[in-house]
């Protein structure tokens, strides 16, 4: 997604935006519209990892001023994933992050990189009405 200019990649925890949302599977609560303004001032941060250690990696995040929130139940379009309800990648966690806080036109554009992109916005549209 950076490479298309569409996110911005953080090498440190250290330089991520101190407000906004960041997306986490564990979290109690789900992201909804409510959101959005949250989404708008700080940001959404995707954390980019493999779902083998997603569990330890979340458990020992720290993010001062995000506030964690999971998505509703989605089902991925990705070849590796598709079908396994929440086994999503970044780009299909930030897309739907968006879409949720009412950003279709960037989750459009982000999802449009990917072949199989406008087949999760489909699939997936009952979610976000």
């Amino acid at each position: 997604m950076e490479r298309f200019g569409l996110s911005r990649n953080h090498s440190s925890l250290r330089t991520l935006p101190l407000q906004g949302v960041v997306l986490d599977p564990y979290s109690d609560r789900v992201l909804s519209p409510s959101d959005s303004i949250l989404a708008e001032v700080g940001g959404i941060v995707g954390i980019d990892c493999s779902w083998n250690v997603a569990k330890p990696t979340f458990s020992k995040l720290k993010l001062r001023g995000l506030e964690p929130r999971k998505l509703p139940p989605i089902v991925p379009a990705n070849p590796v994933n598709s079908g396994k309800i929440g086994k999503l990648t970044t780009a299909e966690a930030i897309a739907s992050a968006l879409m949720i806080c009412q950003q279709s036109d960037q989750a459009v554009a982000i999802m449009s990189i990917f072949k199989w992109g406008p087949a999760f916005l489909e699939m997936n549209s009952p979610t976000w009405e």
